[in-house]
């Protein structure tokens, strides 16, 4: 046996049936997957059964698997979130970070008389920190709460500054070495100075304009955008290491800098996922069993210096809650969930434990003890966050991110299927979302919606996007998408329509208003005849409470058809100050104007997209429906309406409805 474990084949072999087995335990005894990767990891290494003899080889894995988990924790990243709660975000993030990061230094420095570089690495890995217990905040529905926001975006900004910390102390680690039996890696190349900057602006300003530039021009198969992405993860990594920095430092950056072009729930991002979480992530975690002797667990100065980290942990989470509760006027229920969900730690601290092991400024004891914590760590926000999460009151589902999944329809053959895919990726990319073109057809037409989708697939990867179109069989359109909505738990729906023309359609509805009336989620009807490169909108206004809701869904979709910086947006209406609000950070145009069709028609052109709510066309006096409608058949149009309330026939029964009631459903 002894001699068959020193093989290549038998460390693979005993390593997957770890990687496999892990989860499985750490559910079945109710404690993190990680932790369980690591007890196996323990159990066949060198201080256990001694069944993985090619320990070097768990090793390399387990760094790429570092990076890997790093990079993953940068393409995870919710910009857009961070972005509306910045305020709050950085304020308790930097106290999340610098209270307990003070408190472990002054520990380090005073209780285990560690040097500056050593101390200031421990106050990296307790300043971090890893939301464990966010899948019960998810099931709970509460991940879009202030408390969960902030906690979530507070604890990426202390773990950009952890990263920091350890980008600086390992570069001086490396330059300052003076003992020859330590091996910390060969001397930068470059100053740190120049390789920070260097990093971050091949990461966050050249890495996503090449990205772009692949994903639209040559890697159009997911298998090259997958490549593309590893590739640049360990590019970036690479030019870390070459000024001396940590390569996770790198890897993560990467992340960040494709964040834009990877979204969350894409089928892209699932196979990225998948190639790391599958096999190298998890080789990490056992490789980090494999260097610990259990016996040292149990050792009386091992659990003393765990019972001191835990200590940092809570007292320096606990009162950056406190502190940043004062500020931000949490209640009690959102300082006992953001403090039980801030005391997590797991992967950062993992990173910067297993580092500081490899350069030479912690002990084995160190990463022993950090083990225990993790555990306690993990048992505390566990039963804290599902506490808390009882007293938490609840929280209505947001309507704000229309592009998490945006379902297009592309089974139209009058209007061109580029537009139309590039326009619904425009509104997914808002909220980081995916497009998923579809096609409703009875049997025979199966053939003809699958070219369709088959081909909206195809410009959606020339565009830069990534999609999974889908084919629908039923014998009605409209229970056919309304289900497809349902399936897919779309956030907008996209309907090809051809446009205001004069016919039977047009006077007394077709399919569409039968969709629109259905829908549960916004929806608008697109009519598009070539690409534009100016969008106008006239949002309207209206004494009704809904027509002031479409008019703030059809100014947000416009601010994402014009998001690109070569296409201009003009407001057209007679309230600057509601427009201003709800564009307050966009730049935009604005005309004034009381009667908003006649502005219009007097700054259109042909290249320039309209963007109207559904219901000022059916409003209008006939003779000037009938001039509008006209003037603007050939033009492109995107008609916007909230849930349930989109009309294209110009004597609908809803709007018979608001002139009696005044109200809409």
């Amino acid at each position: 046996m002894t001699q068959l474990s020193g093989t290549v084949e038998m460390t693979l072999l005993v390593l997957l049936v770890a990687i496999l087995a892990g989860p499985i335990l750490g559910a079945k005894l109710r404690v993190p997957g990680l932790l369980a990767l690591i007890f196996l990891g323990m159990l066949f290494g060198p201080f256990g059964l001694g069944w993985m003899g090619r320990a070097d080889l768990v090793f390399d894995l387990g760094s790429i698997g570092i990076l890997y988990l790093m990079f993953l924790a940068g393409l995870g990243f919710n910009i857009k979130a961070f972005n509306e709660n910045r305020q709050s975000a950085l304020g308790f993030g930097l106290l999340s970070f610098v209270v307990p990061f003070g408190l472990s230094v002054a520990a380090g420095m005073a209780y285990f008389e560690a040097g500056i570089l050593a101390a200031a690495l421990l106050g990296s890995m307790w300043a971090s920190n890893t939301l464990v217990a966010y899948p019960d905040v998810r099931a709970a529905g509460l991940e879009q709460t202030r408390a969960v926001r902030d906690a979530m975006s507070g604890g990426v900004v202390a773990d950009v500054l952890a990263l920091l910390v350890l980008a600086v102390a390992t570069t001086y680690a490396v330059v300052e070495a003076v003992e020859p039996d330590v091996d910390v890696g060969a001397a930068p190349n470059l100053p740190l100075w120049l390789s920070i900057p260097l990093l971050v602006f091949f990461a966050l300003w050249l890495l996503p304009r090449i990205g772009e530039w692949f994903f639209t021009r040559v890697g159009r198969s997911r298998m090259q955008r997958v490549l593309f992405a590893l590739a640049a993860m360990a590019a970036a990594a690479t030019l870390a290491e070459l000024g001396g920095v940590a390569g996770i430092i790198g890897a993560f950056l990467a992340g960040i800098g494709l964040n834009p072009l990877v979204p969350r729930n894409s089928e892209l991002m699932e196979r990225i996922d998948f190639v790391g979480s599958s096999v190298f992530i998890p080789a990490f975690l056992v490789s980090i069993g494999l260097r610990i002797d259990p016996a040292a667990l149990v050792d009386p100065r091992t659990i003393l210096m765990a019972v001191v980290f835990i200590l940092l942990v809570i007292v320096g989470k606990g009162l950056a809650v406190i502190v940043a509760g004062i500020f931000f006027k949490y209640s009690s229920a959102e300082r006992g969930l953001i403090g039980s969900l801030s005391i997590g730690q797991a992967a950062s601290t993992l990173a910067v434990g297993q580092i500081g092991l490899e350069i030479g400024l912690f002990e084995q004891r160190v990463v022993n003890a950090s083990i225990v914590t993790i555990v306690i760590a993990a048992l505390l926000t566990s039963f804290g966050t599902q506490h808390f999460i009882r007293k938490m009151p609840a929280v209505p589902p947001s309507t704000e991110a229309i592009g998490e999944r945006v379902l297009v329809d592309v089974s139209s053959t009058t209007q061109d299927v580029g537009p139309l895919v590039d326009l619904a990726g425009r509104v997914a990319r808002g909220d980081d979302g995916v497009e998923i073109p579809f096609a409703v057809a009875r049997r025979e037409g199966k053939a003809a919606a699958r070219r369709c989708v088959e081909e909206a697939e195809r410009a959606a990867e020339e565009a830069g996007y990534d999609c999974e179109g889908m084919v629908r069989l039923s014998q009605s359109y409209v229970d056919g998408t309304l289900e497809l909505v349902e399936e897919t738990d779309a956030t907008l729906l996209l309907l090809g329509w051809e446009g205001p023309k004069p016919g039977a359609n047009y006077f007394f509805g077709s399919e569409l208003d039968g969709v629109g009336a259905g829908a549960e989620i916004p929806t608008v009807a697109v009519h598009l005849t070539s690409q534009w490169d100016r969008v106008l909108v006239v949002p309207g206004t209206g004494g009704i409470s809904w027509h002031g809701e479409d008019a703030r869904l059809t100014l947000e979709v416009a601010r994402r058809l014009a998001a690109k910086s070569d296409i201009d947006l003009v407001v057209i209406g007679d309230d600057q100050a509601q427009v201003s609000q709800l564009l307050a950070k966009t730049d935009y145009d604005f005309r004034p104007a009381s009667r908003s069709g006649d502005v219009l028609l007097a700054e259109v052109r042909p290249s320039d997209l309209v963007v109207v709510p559904a219901y000022l066309l059916p409003g209008l006096p006939v003779h000037r429906r009938l001039r509008l409608s006209s003037a603007l058949a050939d033009q492109n149009l995107a008609i916007v309406a909230g849930p349930g309330r989109l009309t294209l026939a110009p004597h609908s029964v809803p709007s018979q409805m608001d002139r009696l009631l005044g109200q809409h459903h």
